[in-house]
């Protein structure tokens, strides 16, 4: 009975060695760079919603509180094929506030006549982030995950506050600008001449 197990100890043993090999060579590899040959699939999902507007009376008119979740999926190719157990995925949580306005001193005030103005507006800007912060809120990772690079925290945070962003926030509130600065406005003539009356040209 001893001699039989010892025979089937025998004949898996090289089969354990060439396992124990193969995992070496493949670690020496990806931390040599050596697997570049093979592709890395991403995928990104960002979810968000507006929490709150406030209006302002400030060169910055407008006051966006964003919160919103993103996440974004990296996993190991092989000729084009994703390796099953491979994915790394980050959910990453954010929360700012965002402040849209104008450049004050890219704006005209023109006047048209007896008690008539026009005020020139140029485009509408992003001026800038208040209080953001970010958070991971999941990290799911698969058994052989270790194969992957680690998802880029950084990359992410940067895409969520990229120009694309930032233009999509002022396309998506241009008339709430546009009502705001002649809020702004209004008070600002009328405090100097009460019976003014005003036209708005909004330049893009």
């Amino acid at each position: 009975m001893t001699r039989r197990l010892t025979r089937s100890a025998l004949r898996l043993l090289p089969l354990l060695l060439t396992f124990v090999v193969s995992l070496g060579v493949f670690s020496v590899a990806k931390s040599l760079g050596w697997l570049s040959p093979f592709g890395i699939q991403s995928e990104t999902n960002d979810s968000q919603v507006i929490r709150a507007i406030e209006r302002t009376q400030e060169v910055s008119l407008l006051s966006l509180g964003i919160q919103g979740i993103t996440d974004k999926t990296e996993s190991r190719e092989v000729f084009g094929q994703s390796i099953p157990g491979s994915a790394e995925t980050v959910f990453l949580q954010y929360n700012f506030d965002a402040k849209l306005g104008i450049d004050g001193a890219e704006v005209t005030v023109t006047r048209t006549g007896e008690d008539k103005y026009q005020v020139s507006v140029p485009e509408f800007i992003f001026i800038g982030y208040d209080e953001p912060t970010f958070r991971v809120a999941v990290e799911e990772d698969g058994p052989l995950s270790w194969v992957t690079p680690d998802v880029d925290k950084v990359e992410m945070v940067n895409e969520i506050l990229n120009d694309d962003a930032r233009d999509t926030y002022i396309e998506s509130n241009q008339d709430l600008l546009e009502e705001q600065t002649a809020v702004f406005y209004d008070q600002l003539i009328t405090s100097i001449a009460p019976t003014a009356e005003t036209t708005y040209e909004f330049r893009s």
